[in-house]
């Protein structure tokens, strides 16, 4: 607050200072403007993944409405419209005599999964309040006994608690009920818009999970099945979370509108949990769809129309893997939505559609320095707020401030051309000397 008011001040004295010294205001002013300016004037974002299609599970396409890797990390369950439940190879997945087709004997969507963190179990719900388990042992899919209290309601999220003993279900209706062997279900909540992703932090001890709603916030579920709604999340559709670390109690928020939030969790006083203030994805070209995990702990941003970004909650950074642009000759990817990538690096590893169809993801460059990635295809983050709008204007209408920002975004692009230049000359030097 201290330093809106004094920026409010400085805007406030603005107009004299100019008349008095051009130059101080302009440094005044671009200190405040830079990061929402920056996001104005950087190139189109280039990808740093190649993306190569090889085939469909299915010759027909499916509806696939989400997919999770077993805790071990050997199978991916994918479950989807009409019943559908199938497992897949996760190191080969181009290999179908490794797939097990499943008979679920449903007729309804199935709209979401998670796995026990046992890795021998797996809950599926779906519409009509459809809770399913599959069994590894035989591959047998069964019936959830209790599940008439769910009767009706269309079930969109699941997650296991990562001590096992709880699985938390969210429903289009904004419902919330817990599920136990020894207790059956219970409804711990309801909201008024749509369940829309439910996870659980990765910690066996820290036995807390996160909620997100289309329109009523997030929320946080404590080990004693206490919901908490988070202040200040209100305002956005979250469409979906990830908490990428063991380490860190943290997750990501993801929502519509390329926005994005940490929430950080208060292990101690769940209720206490608290976000950043949510940042826009500003140079991202498309609508946040939802989010994966990758080995290297970094969180997959799926976009529509078909792209991909990355995340790192660390260093809050993202930048693009694979831009729409580098999709347009992919037409059974270009037509369907990401549903999970998986795989060992940003720009490494596999993304399935929900058609069915898979592609490996590969790396089109190797990214020595992190200057490297600022330059190609960093994603500037920008949090919204009324004086960053005013400042803005007060930018839009001053031809000094133009004319400066020209001249240095200008001698920004001569010298990533002559950097570029340079590493093409070495390049041809190099391959020269070893034709010598």
């Amino acid at each position: 607050m201290i330093f809106w008011l004094g920026m409010a001040e400085v805007v406030y004295r603005l107009p004299a200072c100019m008349e008095r010294n051009n130059s101080i205001a302009v440094a005044l002013l671009m200190v405040l403007i830079l990061l929402p300016l920056t996001a104005m004037a950087e190139e189109e974002m280039n990808s740093i993944a190649e993306l190569k299609e090889f085939g469909s599970i299915e010759e027909q396409a499916l509806g696939i409405s989400q997919a999770e890797l077993r805790p071990v990390g050997d199978q991916l369950l994918l479950v989807g419209d009409d019943g559908y439940v199938h497992l897949i190879d996760a190191a080969k997945p181009d290999d179908r005599s490794k797939d097990v087709s499943l008979t679920s004997n449903k007729d309804v969507d199935l709209q979401a999964l998670s796995w026990h963190p046992g890795g021998q179990t797996a809950l599926i719900v779906g519409d009509d309040g459809m809770v399913l388990r599959l069994v590894m042992d035989n591959h047998a899919i069964e019936t959830v006994d209790g599940r008439g209290v769910l009767e009706g309601e269309r079930q969109k999220a699941i997650d296991w608690n990562r001590n096992g003993e709880t699985a938390y279900l969210g429903g289009e209706n904004g419902s919330i009920h817990s599920y136990s062997s020894a207790n059956g279900f219970d409804e711990l909540n309801i909201a008024d818009s749509p369940i829309t992703a439910i996870e659980c932090h990765p910690h066996p001890e820290t036995r807390v999970c996160v909620v997100t709603t289309a329109g009523d916030g997030a929320a946080v579920i404590d080990s004693y099945d206490q919901v908490h709604w988070i202040s200040n999340t209100d305002g956005d559709t979250w469409v979906d979370v990830v908490c990428p670390s063991v380490s860190l109690n943290s997750c990501v928020l993801i929502g519509s509108g390329k926005r994005i939030a940490v929430l950080y969790i208060d292990v101690e006083e769940p209720a206490s949990s608290a976000i950043d203030n949510p940042e826009v994805l500003s140079t991202l070209e498309g609508e946040l769809t939802g989010g994966s995990l990758m080995g290297d702990g970094r969180v997959s941003l799926h976009v529509a129309p078909y792209a991909l970004a990355a995340y790192d909650m660390e260093g809050k950074i993202a930048w693009a893997v694979v831009t729409a642009a580098d999709v347009e000759d992919h037409g059974s990817l270009r037509g369907s939505v990401m549903v999970h990538v998986w795989g060992t690096e940003d720009d490494k590893g596999f993304i399935l559609s929900s058609s069915g169809a898979l592609a490996k993801m590969t790396p089109i460059m190797e990214v020595e320095e992190e200057e490297d990635l600022m330059g190609y295809a960093v994603i500037t983050l920008v949090v919204i707020s009324v004086p960053g709008l005013a400042l803005g204007m007060l930018y839009m209408n001053s031809k000094t401030l133009q004319r400066w920002w020209y001249n240095v975004t200008k001698g920004r692009k001569i010298r990533k051309q002559e950097k570029a230049q340079m590493k093409a000359e070495k390049v041809a030097a190099e391959g020269k000397s070893s034709k010598d």
